[in-house]
């Protein structure tokens, strides 16, 4: 990811995490809605929404982060 320093990633790491779960605390209270829909349809729908959203948006925000804290001379 040619993050800036070992220390920045940590660093980005670990902002990020608590800024996702600070993030998903309303998402799991509020729930979802519940609609009559086949299997496969629900499961397309969550591997597509949260299983490829849980792989690619961590190293895009860890990323965001470290160029910040590198601009701001943080680490």
């Amino acid at each position: 990811m040619r993050l800036s320093t070992p220390q920045s990633a940590i660093l980005s790491a670990v902002i990020f995490n608590a800024l996702i779960i600070i993030a998903l605390i309303p998402l799991a209270l509020r729930g979802i809605a519940y609609r009559p829909r086949g299997a496969n349809a629900v499961l397309r729908d969550n591997v597509l929404i949260y299983g490829l959203g849980g792989i690619i948006v961590p190293f895009i925000g860890i990323k965001f982060i470290d160029l910040i804290l590198a601009a701001l001379h943080l680490t």
